[in-house]
């Protein structure tokens, strides 16, 4: 019959409700409005029985706020019904205690505090504060001005009037301690809840763990793997290009085999990297310049210049990058520095925004006249320019210079 009776009044709210901590919520409403209801009904009739009529007024009052409180739960929300219910018993209950002269206001403190025990645990604090603030206006008023008028009244009044106040302490105070007892239940309960949520997050945290450790090993071998299938094919070349006798074939087989290597060294950054899905660009370009430096065997020197912004870019926006930085790269070793004394090429990396970034290069050589604009090294520029979604302003004036505008590929 109870749980009927709950399920007809509160059970439309439960797929509605966030935590357990809800749940106790409005099932301490709905026990406390049943609890006043059958307090109301039972104080009407002793008072009638015993003919204090004083306390019938507020007795009545009871009985209709709790009826109103369970009619706002089942149709509307708990919090209204909260928010009605608790307004009313505040007006009701300091209404009985300043203008009541009739009856002893033993039970009224502990009522006072069930009812801001109350507001604070259903209404949350905001509310609980105001309540209290209230409160304590309210009854430092009842003390200060209608305490002293009431002690020649309560020593006249009728045997039957302390009667009602044991009756009414007795059950205000049982019905604070069921009220606490379900707070500290609830909060046991939903400590109990906690950890063993805990539990299972740490469970799942660690299988997430170990097969992230189990994907990292595999990333880094898959990138190891890459690294020395280039080199094979590296190998490969190199001894293709000893049978090769024209020099425009073996050089374009030397650069050939400098792309392919400066896409090994990518993978061989990652997999000696902590991240799998980012490249460090100041080491890369630093460790690929001195490798470009080795492989063309250059017998001058030449200064690096070289400013970074951007830290760390993805795998789709450092393949295509590394490519043009080796092209540019190559191009000023084989053609710009023939007639330069001091050598110097300048590489600034700039970030415009969290999407966008620039690309400066520049040298300080004197290009030759056989250089091509519509070279197959240019051709490829051009092509990675697109790939990143980006832009390229050349100029030769007064040095060579490449500024590039690049989208970053990964979100």
């Amino acid at each position: 019959m109870f749980d009927s009776l709950r399920n007809y009044i509160i059970g439309n709210h439960y797929d509605n409700l966030e935590s357990y901590h809800d749940e106790s919520r409005i099932i301490l409403l709905y026990r406390i409005a049943l609890f006043v209801l059958f307090l109301g009904v039972v104080a009407t009739l002793i008072s009638v029985i015993i003919e204090t009529y004083p306390i019938l007024i507020p007795s009545i009052g009871n009985v209709v706020l709790a009826i109103i409180a369970l009619v706002l739960i089942k149709f509307h929300s708990f919090q209204l019904g909260a928010k009605v219910y608790f307004f009313t018993l505040f007006i009701l209950l300091f209404g009985n205690l300043i203008f009541n002269y009739g009856t002893m206001h033993v039970g009224s403190p502990f009522w006072v505090m069930l009812l801001n025990i109350l507001v604070f645990y259903i209404l949350g604090r905001n509310w609980g504060i105001v309540y209290i603030t209230l409160s304590s206006i309210g009854f430092g008023y009842y003390i200060a001005f209608v305490f002293p008028i009431t002690i020649d009244i309560v020593q006249n009044l009728p045997e039957a009037t302390y009667y009602s106040a044991l009756y009414e302490t007795v059950f205000v105070l049982s019905l604070l301690g069921y009220v606490l007892s379900t707070i500290l239940n609830t909060s046991i309960k939903s400590d109990r809840l906690l950890r063993e949520s805990n539990s299972i997050l740490k469970d799942h945290n660690d299988t997430i763990l170990e097969s992230y450790k189990e994907k990292t090993v595999l990333l880094k071998e898959v990138h190891h793997r890459v690294k020395n299938n280039l080199q094979v094919i590296v190998s490969l070349m190199r001894l293709q290009m000893r049978n090769i006798s024209e020099n425009g074939a073996e050089e374009s087989y030397h650069e050939t085999i400098n792309r392919v290597l400066t896409m090994s060294k990518i993978h061989e950054k990652i997999y000696q990297s902590e991240s799998l899905s980012q490249v460090n660009l100041e080491k890369y370009f630093h460790d690929l310049s001195t490798d470009l430096i080795s492989s063309y065997q250059t017998d001058y020197d030449v200064k690096l210049d070289y400013s970074f912004e951007v830290d760390r870019v993805g795998l789709q926006t450092i393949v295509p990058l590394a490519l043009i930085f080796n092209e540019l790269f190559s191009n000023s070793l084989k053609h710009a520095f023939v007639k330069t004394e001091k050598a110097k090429i300048t590489l600034f990396i700039k970030s415009l925004n969290a999407q966008k970034f620039t690309f400066t290069y520049e040298d300080n050589g004197e290009w030759k006249k056989t250089e091509s604009s519509n070279s197959l090294g240019m051709e490829l520029i051009d092509s990675l320019t697109s790939q990143l979604d980006g832009e390229l302003n050349f100029t030769t004036n007064p040095n060579t210079k490449y500024d590039f505008t690049f989208k970053m590929l990964e979100e």
